[in-house]
């Protein structure tokens, strides 16, 4: 009986891997130091838009909101046309202009309060805001290996979630020392450093995607496991906007403006360690039970804050949705990575992640109105709470 050898990988190809997987390695670096500069500039600046602009322009609360609400509304807009944008543009000059897109607004909002102006910068923005993550969520898994895409999200979001963190600390200690103008100036520069680092990403052959379908983002209601990737995501999104919308005024109304900063800055801080470690215990246990354990503690939290109304509640509280504003994206992103075929990541990645800007939107156009129909905010955090227990029921049936 013959024995077959079995066939070993030639020197030049071993080479070839090695050099491939530092190219990778060098790319993802690269990637998450471009997301990290952009998130501490535009996306740390998204905190201060709406007082930026009060003090700025005198411009009320409500139009601070719309402005806020437009960046959202157009990324929940602009999903639909996002495969379109990679076809044409490919990954790297998607992400590039992406990234763009974050700094321009400020740029805009230091030259002029035209309201028109602002919203149709906001509305460049929400574009940006959908190529950038749809390219680079896309970027990341392609350049993680198999079974470690929990492990490259939850990098990627923690390079995000420390740069808004130290973001909104520097920002706001120029806004003090410097005034609001200081500010935004500030974080334009910043994010376009970004666009720096996002422009030395190497060039690679492209990757080969699916067709774009117009369709897509509702391509999601085809199978049973992508509706409830979306509707955990358009759920649990509002606990963001809940925060960027509402839950700064219930701040300070109850304990003064000086609490603010210090009770929301817990959100941003509990996600920089919730997003890697996030990712790791997703690798090696799953999406289910990392997901369904992030959105019960959110529940219990805010049912808490309602009962108790205690400042040290409401630190606890913004930084429990913080470690669930890391955890869900990190496992569906990670999701996508297992479920995907690698030409249906960016079409699979932007249709579910439309329905979590829309959610976003919605919660900061509609949280005060919802609070204030429903009689006080006690009220309006046990319909939070509510909410996030029903994506606890969801994630416990996601496959």
């Amino acid at each position: 009986m013959k024995r077959h050898a079995v066939p070993t990988r030639s020197a030049p190809a071993r080479a070839y891997g090695r050099l491939a997987a530092a190219h990778d390695a060098r790319a993802r670096w690269q990637l998450n130091g471009a997301f990290f500069l952009v998130f501490a500039g535009g996306g740390a600046f998204q905190q201060f838009v709406g007082p930026y602009l009060l003090a700025t322009y005198r411009l009320g609360i409500v139009t601070g909101g719309v402005v806020l609400a437009t960046i959202y509304l157009a990324a929940f807009v602009c999903l639909t046309f996002t495969t379109y944008s990679l076809a044409v543009l490919g990954d790297r000059l998607a992400l590039v202009l992406g990234t763009a897109a974050y700094g321009v607004f400020g740029i805009v909002a230091v030259l002029t309060g035209n309201v028109a102006a602002l919203v149709c910068a906001a509305a460049l923005w929400g574009w940006g805001a959908s190529v950038l993550w749809t390219a680079g969520a896309a970027m990341t898994l392609d350049a993680a290996g198999s079974g470690r895409y929990g492990r490259a999200a939850g990098l990627l979001y923690t390079c995000v979630f420390v740069g808004q963190a130290l973001g909104v600390l520097l920002l706001g200690t120029l806004d003090g020392l410097a005034g609001a103008r200081a500010m935004a100036v500030c974080a334009a520069g910043v994010t376009l450093l970004g666009t720096l680092v996002a422009l030395s990403l190497p060039r690679r052959c492209p990757r080969p995607r699916a067709r774009p379908r117009l369709l897509n983002p509702l391509a999601v209601f085809a199978t049973p496991r992508t509706r409830l990737a979306a509707l955990i995501l358009l759920l649990s999104s509002s606990g963001y906007g809940l925060l960027l919308g509402v839950f700064g005024h219930i701040v300070g109304a109850l304990y003064g403006l000086a609490t603010v900063g210090w009770i929301t800055t817990s959100f941003y801080v509990a996600r920089i360690p919730a997003g890697s470690a996030g990712g790791r215990l997703i690798d090696r246990m799953g999406c289910r039970p990392v997901l369904r354990a992030a959105f019960l503690a959110s529940a219990i939290a805010l049912l808490l804050a309602a009962l108790l109304r205690h400042p040290a509640i409401f630190v606890v509280c913004a930084a429990v949705l913080g470690v669930q504003a890391a955890i869900v994206p990190v496992g569906l992103t990670s999701w996508v990575g297992d479920r995907a075929a690698v030409g249906d990541r960016p079409s699979t990645y932007a249709a579910i992640q439309l329905w979590s800007n829309m959610g976003t939107g919605l919660a900061i156009l509609g949280g005060s109105t919802l609070l204030s129909a429903l009689g006080g905010w006690q009220e309006g955090f046990v319909l939070f709470a509510a909410i996030f227990l029903v994506c606890t029921a969801c994630a416990n049936r996601l496959t």
